[in-house]
């Protein structure tokens, strides 16, 4: 844990409750946190999570919404628990997986939401706001990857068809999963987290998933020609210590957005981990309406 920061306290009979929820051609696993004091008719906020973490990457800072809002993570087609089809049989990718979050929403019973989107979740969050607006009430978007130039040429190599595969599977490791986690993602991630989602990550059809998910990802260009098109109030959250998207995309999506403001926290690439208790606090003010970010 950060020493700038501390998780929000739980709320009294704060549950959470996982369950596995049919979208589409696949299942999906979800958690839900709640506490008593929130009924089904209020607010309701979907998160989305990153490539290299699974759905409870979320748990502290969705504990420190659970006293206002139902709070639900969905681990993505492939990823974590939900249901891992074949590549050849799943198209891996944004588009689809907004598709499944689309479909995800008659399962929840909900008819809109806000939706959090962390990573390539925060692509996924852009996709479904620009090409479902019915469904997304507010956008909030945690360094959403939408890079506005070519990935660099190491990733590309190692995405590469054959050949890269090969790599990919060789040095996905568990000491370089956690070395990369540390020096990219959150540096106060902890050693029982991270076995977690390392273990979410492990089997051979998580890899696959994810190898296919990346490198659909590599072009960019349909993400940005999305982020144009979102009409619904959008927020923005960097940490200025960012090492895998650098804090320039932030500034840059934030022009190109016609309705989002941009907030700058003091993290890497993953405050609702490190800092959780001020990332919460920014939320609530957001999706309670008491902000719309700071450009």
């Amino acid at each position: 844990m950060s020493p700038r920061d501390v998780s929000p306290p739980v709320p009294d009979a704060c549950s959470e409750t996982h369950q596995d929820v049919s979208s589409g051609v696949v299942r999906l696993r979800t958690t839900e946190w709640r506490t008593d004091q929130v009924s089904d008719d209020e607010q309701a906020v979907l998160m989305l999570p990153g490539a290299l973490s699974p759905r409870l990457s979320f748990r502290r800072v969705a504990q420190g919404l659970a006293a206002h809002m139902r709070v639900i993570a969905v681990d993505f087609p492939g990823f974590g628990d939900s249901e891992k089809p074949s590549a050849q049989r799943y198209p891996y990718g944004v588009a689809a997986f907004a598709e499944a979050i689309a479909d995800l929403f008659g399962g929840l019973r909900l008819s809109r939401a806000h939706v959090l989107g962390h990573g390539i979740g925060g692509a996924v969050a852009l996709r479904l706001a620009a090409s479902r607006p019915e469904l997304v009430k507010r956008l909030a978007l945690i360094a959403p990857l939408a890079h506005p130039a070519r990935a660099p040429l190491q990733m590309r190599q190692l995405l590469a068809p054959v050949i890269g595969g090969l790599l990919f599977r060789q040095l996905a490791g568990k000491s370089l999963y956690f070395r990369v986690y540390r020096e990219r993602v959150n540096p106060a991630a902890r050693a029982s987290d991270l076995e977690g989602y390392y273990e979410a990550l492990s089997s051979p059809a998580s890899r696959a998933a994810l190898l296919a998910t990346l490198r659909d990802a590599q072009d960019s260009r349909p993400v940005i020609a999305d982020c144009r098109r979102v009409r619904a109030p959008t927020l923005l959250i960097w940490g200025r210590n960012d090492r895998l998207f650098p804090i320039e995309h932030g500034r840059y999506l934030s022009r190109e957005m016609p309705h989002a403001g941009l907030e700058i926290l003091n993290s890497a690439h993953a405050p609702h981990e490190e800092i959780p208790g001020e990332t919460a606090r920014v939320l609530l003010d957001f999706f309670g309406g008491k902000r719309a970010g700071l450009n």
